[in-house]
């Protein structure tokens, strides 16, 4: 923690001098800072808000922000799934990659800036009793050494202990970011190291426990199922850049005088990017009666499992702005991966290269606010991807109904995709499989609709999966035969009344086949504040916010592979994870006093985030942010 620290003022020293402009005597008037995600394989920005705001600072955890609900062990850090279907992110090449993907510092979630001043933000989060203490240190820094350019440095290091015997995490992300945007040229960059390590206990294995009055066992000393750990590995390194070519064009100033301005007219373009993930399983000393199968060593478990991805990207562009009647861009491009699969089989290391190429083209048009679309398509032709397909489709607008602003989005898309590498082939010490699986059909479309006036906001989509592949009863995967739909309604209405504010975010979501693909109906989340200016730059937030899903036979999870897998033996839901909180937001300042799963007072029983995992005992938590503006 020293060098985490030493390394956070070293570089926030050395960034301020950089930063400083020629004339930095001179007072900077309008401060901004500004930050988008891009589109990781044409660098597309899309704008998101910088976290400053005032209210529910107190869900600064990944996990609140990742879904209204999930099934997790119940410890922050810990492999995760969203039990909102339409929450889920999309499936990657490295199944073990899934349940780490919200805490990920990788091209879908890292943020890149503009400002025309050094911004740093740091937040400390702890929570929690000292045998179960919970702690967060996050850092940011970004500065502009000019108006083309912007670097920065991104920290985040977890430390939990957890509630329960053996489910501590801990995780360090941390990356280096930085754009340049030029005339002719531009570019973005990212190398990114994401380091997990988890305590797994497969559950606690005498529930009886947990109700029995005449016990007196703190939740430390519970038993559970194993003691083993996982540790993943992710890191990234990532650049896109492209050059343009345009003209002069002339533009009207006033009614006496023009200029010229420089309209790009194509745009060629390059992405390069490597990855390297990897996960480890082991424990020292098995516990023989949770497997039904220990092919290596009864004694111990050692499984790996890793994956290097080189991705190359070659793109020619027709910009949106050059023609001025027909306005849209028109994208087309060439993408090859080499894919390194290396796993154990036998106690002997094995390595699989492969190779896939594809080519697609996007029609776009992202300027005018009455109407946005962009559509995509590409295929594989070469590789053992060959054949695996993409359609995808999204248009937004904004219109004036009965002097009411509406907001209109859809989306869709098809997809055809050839299952990964290690659903196909897996050995390890207790699940092993060599299947030959089919490719999976999936077809969605999902409709928006939006007063941001009245704070109203309608999403609704239904999603059909042809031949599904899902882990069964067994923990092993199995491709369902025929068909699975989700319907999925999503409201979310805020109902505010002088300072009171009433947040509601109603999930209604159906599954054709439960067995298959088992999703709670209703899912629910309320908050409820008061909200209001103190003093002169004081604005507290004072409230107590609800999180509920009905019964359903939710999915357990499984250590040795890191996998979701059904079960038909234990319902859970019903209970409600109450919180009350006090925000404060003051000056560059931002803290909040957090006291959750209030409902354990007065609820009977435990609830439960997946079955054999009960939620956390009551927990205080505080949190603070600080933004830097120098």
């Amino acid at each position: 923690m020293k060098k985490i620290f030493l390394l956070f003022g070293l570089f926030l020293f050395t960034g301020s001098i950089i930063a400083q402009s020629p004339d930095k005597k001179k007072p900077v008037k309008d401060k901004f800072v500004k930050s988008w995600h891009i589109d990781e394989q044409f660098a597309i920005a899309d704008t998101v808000p910088i976290d400053t705001a005032r209210l529910n600072f107190q869900e600064n955890n990944i996990i609140e922000r990742f879904s209204t609900d999930n099934s997790y062990n119940a410890n922050y850090g810990s492999p995760i799934q969203s039990k909102i279907y339409m929450r889920r992110p999309q499936g990657t090449d490295f199944m073990f990659e899934d349940a780490y993907k919200p805490y990920l510092l990788d091209l879908s979630s890292a943020l890149f800036y503009d400002a025309n001043f050094p911004y740093t933000n740091l937040t400390y989060l702890t929570g929690g009793p000292v045998i179960g203490k919970e702690e967060q240190v996050k850092f940011l820094y970004t500065g502009s050494p000019s108006k083309k350019a912007n670097f920065g440095l991104n920290l985040d290091y977890l430390n939990s202990k957890g509630r329960f015997a053996n489910q501590a995490a801990q995780r360090f992300t941390g990356g280096i970011f930085g754009r340049y945007s030029g005339k002719h040229y531009s570019a973005y960059g990212l190398a990114a190291v994401n380091n997990h390590f988890n305590h797994e206990n497969g559950g606690l294995s005498n529930l009886e426990l947990l109700n029995n009055p005449n016990v007196d066992v703190q939740t430390k000393d519970m038993p559970t199922y194993i003691h083993g750990y996982s540790v993943f590995r992710k890191n990234t390194f990532f650049y896109n850049h492209n050059y343009s070519v345009g003209i002069n064009r002339e533009v009207k100033i006033s009614e006496d005088s023009t200029a010229y301005e420089y309209v790009p007219v194509t745009r060629f373009g390059h992405m390069i990017k490597f990855e390297e993930m990897k996960k480890r399983y082991y424990e020292p000393q098995l516990e023989k009666s949770f497997y039904k199968n220990s092919y290596d060593s009864i004694n111990n478990t050692n499984d790996t499992a890793a994956v290097r991805t080189l991705t190359n990207l070659l793109s020619i562009n027709l910009a949106e702005e050059f023609n001025r009647w027909m306005k849209f861009g028109l994208t087309g491009y060439v993408e090859n991966e080499v894919q390194q699969f290396t796993f154990f089989r036998d106690s002997l290391l094995q390595k699989d290269t492969r190779s896939n190429t594809r080519v697609g083209g996007v029609l776009s048009k992202s300027r005018g606010t009455n109407l946005r679309y962009s559509v995509l398509g590409d295929i594989y032709l070469i590789g053992y991807k060959l054949g695996e397909f993409r359609l995808e489709g999204k248009a937004e607008g904004s219109f004036r109904i009965f002097k009411e602003d509406v907001l209109l989005a859809a989306n869709a898309f098809v997809r055809n995709e050839e299952p990964s590498y290690f659903i196909q082939n897996y050995y390890s010490n207790h699940f092993r499989w060599e299947n030959n699986f089919t490719k999976m059909y999936k077809t969605h479309v999902g409709g928006t609709f939006s007063l941001p006036k009245r704070k109203t906001r309608l999403n609704v989509a239904v999603e059909n999966l042809t031949r599904l592949i899902y882990f069964d009863e067994n923990a092993m995967p199995v491709q369902h035969d025929g068909n699975v739909q989700v319907l999925s309604a999503d409201l979310k209405q805020d109902v505010s009344f002088g300072p009171f504010t009433l947040e509601n975010d109603a999930v209604y979501q159906v599954s054709s086949n439960q067995d298959v693909l088992p999703l709670p109906m209703l899912t629910l989340y309320h908050n409820f504040y008061y909200h209001d200016k103190w003093f002169v730059d004081l604005y507290p937030q004072f409230g107590v916010s609800v999180r509920y899903h009905t019964n359903y036979f939710a999915p357990s999870y499984m250590p040795a592979t890191g996998q979701f897998y059904n079960q038909k033996v234990v319902e859970i839901g019903n209970y409600p994870v109450l919180s009350a909180y006090a925000n404060f937001h003051l000056k560059k300042a931002r803290f909040f006093f957090e006291y959750n799963n209030l409902a354990r007072y007065f609820m009977n029983g435990w609830g439960f985030h997946m079955p054999n995992y009960p939620i956390n005992p009551p927990m205080f938590k505080m949190g603070l942010s600080w933004n830097f503006y120098n």
